[in-house]
């Protein structure tokens, strides 16, 4: 039993030391399906979200590394879907991963969060999580260990550039966003610049410094020509029209619908929305009624539209956070069920391992006693031995001593007549008796305790046999000599050698065997 569990103890300890490959494995399927999951984002996330939780199967698999980079997509993914606490829940296990791994990259996910943050409408938590974010940027910067490549990095500055917008301070937005525009053309990044003029087209027109919001104007909508971002240059142009309103409004009014031309051409449904609203009410001003009402029933059917794909994305986001929580609720319930597992193991183990340990103690106790009982066993029996050796040689020699004295006394006696003659006759006669009245009994009840087993085996295996020749097998086992036996049974030599040869013959042993050989391999 205690074999057993020691064994099981090993079995386990080797079971701890086997996941190494599996993590290995996990760690390189994992990376593929991130890739895969990069490349689906963008154009197709339902499949994203399903590659995701593929991936999510193995985060108790892999390196904290490749899971600290499946977090931070699954918050940039949920963050997408508009399920923003989920995004929440990623971003900051990514967080207290990235903190045990490397905390100089933290400038990262501090960006995600605040974004999150401004999101869910909370400006003062994206403002700290965004401070934290730019902080983090300027001491990798300092150090020199920050990749240039990852031009998302450096989005901090235009992110807290529209908060400051947002609060007024137009002057503190300029200096970050000319930083932000700096570290754009640095790296070449065509998107972060064009984003970069555009704001600060729209502080420099809050400012009413029109010459300079009109560069930046004219800047970013001549990158966005060259690249073909089309998106970018409706966005400028709708801008640029409605800070030109009040300045101009026939300007502003050739803006507009350069912006819903492009929209229309492109299906920019948002900018096509805001440009088709805004031209409705420059044209009621200007009280062409036709032309207003036109726009604004593109307007009322691109708001019913929005509201509708609105409506769909929230029940469809509902639906997934609902199956979302719903699989993690199946997943508490399966950790909480191996758990109980694991405690009803352990527990099953532990009390085994008690069963096992009070088993080992009392067969230890009863092999104690057991020996304990045969050292006494073996002590009275030497002492019944010492006991039977004692009397057998006491009673030899005393058979001895009264044999000499008879025959001292015979020869005495054919030396002798008369009174002396009948006396010593008598005497003789009475020492006879008195040999003869050795109590042979006692003698074999003395062996019969020194050596039980022996005597059942005998009767059991021979059970014809006689008292006189249960007697001799005694004498056999005792190793005694005829003369030995002759002294103490009274009989002659001769009487005993043709006694032992018919107990040989019963025994069914060969003439050259000897009793006394057969006894002691008895």
């Amino acid at each position: 039993m205690i074999k057993t569990v020691f064994i099981a103890f090993f079995l386990l300890s080797l079971t701890g030391s086997l996941p190494a490959k599996e993590i290995r494995t996990s760690d390189d399927k994992v990376k593929e399906i991130i890739t895969v999951l990069s490349k689906n984002m963008n154009t197709n996330p339902d499949k994203a979200i399903l590659y995701l939780e593929e991936a999510l199967n193995y985060e108790k698999q892999i390196s904290q590394s490749t899971l600290g980079s499946l977090y931070q997509l699954a918050g940039v993914i949920y963050f997408r879907k508009q399920s923003y606490h989920m995004a929440l829940d990623y971003f900051f296990k990514s967080l207290e991963i990235q903190n045990n791994i490397d905390k100089s990259k933290n400038h990262f996910i501090y960006n995600n969060i605040g974004g999150v943050y401004l999101a869910l409408g909370d400006t003062a938590k994206a403002n700290e999580f965004w401070l934290l974010s730019m902080k983090g940027l300027k001491q990798a910067i300092k150090r020199g260990n920050l990749n240039e490549k990852h031009f998302e990095s450096y989005m901090v500055y235009n992110n807290l550039a529209i908060l400051e917008r947002q609060k007024g301070n137009y002057f503190k937005a300029l200096e970050m966003l000319n930083e932000y525009k700096d570290f754009c053309i640095k790296l070449k990044d065509t998107l972060g610049i064009m984003r970069a003029y555009q704001n600060l087209s729209n502080v420099y027109f809050q400012l009413n410094e029109y010459d300079s919001a009109i560069l930046f104007f004219r800047k970013g909508s001549h990158l966005a020509k060259i690249t073909n971002s089309n998106s970018d240059l409706a966005s400028f142009y709708y801008n640029l029209g409605h800070h030109s309103i009040e300045l101009n409004r026939d300007s502003s009014l050739s803006y507009f619908l350069k912006a819903y031309k492009i929209s229309s051409q492109y299906d920019l449904n948002q900018v096509k929305l805001v440009s088709s609203e805004a031209l409705a009410d420059l044209y009621e001003l200007d009280h062409d009624y036709r032309k207003a009402i036109v726009y604004l029933h593109v307007a009322k059917q691109l708001s019913e539209e929005n509201i509708n794909i609105e409506s769909k994305k929230k029940i469809s986001l509902l639906e997934f956070e609902h199956e979302r929580k719903m699989k993690q609720q199946q997943l508490l319930l399966d950790t909480q069920r191996r758990k109980n597992i694991l405690i009803f193991s352990t527990v099953f183990f532990i009390l085994a391992s008690i069963v096992a340990c009070l088993l080992y103690l009392l067969q230890k106790n009863i092999s104690k006693r057991r020996k304990l009982e045969n050292e006494l066993l073996i002590q009275l029996l030497e002492e019944k031995n010492k006991e039977l050796t004692t009397n057998t040689i006491q009673y030899i020699q005393t058979s001895e001593i009264l044999e000499s004295t008879h025959k001292g006394l015979q020869e005495l006696k054919e030396k002798t007549e008369g009174p002396t003659n009948r006396t010593l006759t008598q005497i003789i006669l009475n020492l006879k008796k008195g040999n003869r009245s050795f109590n042979k009994n006692e003698f074999e009840k003395l062996f019969i305790e020194t050596d039980k087993e022996f005597y059942k085996k005998l009767l059991s295996d021979f059970p014809t046999l006689t008292n006189n020749e249960i007697r001799h097998c005694v004498f056999a086992k005792m190793n005694l000599s005829s003369k030995e036996i002759s002294a103490i049974t009274q009989q002659s030599q001769n009487s005993i050698l043709v006694a032992r040869s018919r107990l040989r013959k019963k025994l069914g042993l060969d003439e050259d065997q000897g009793l006394t050989s057969f006894f002691n391999s008895y």
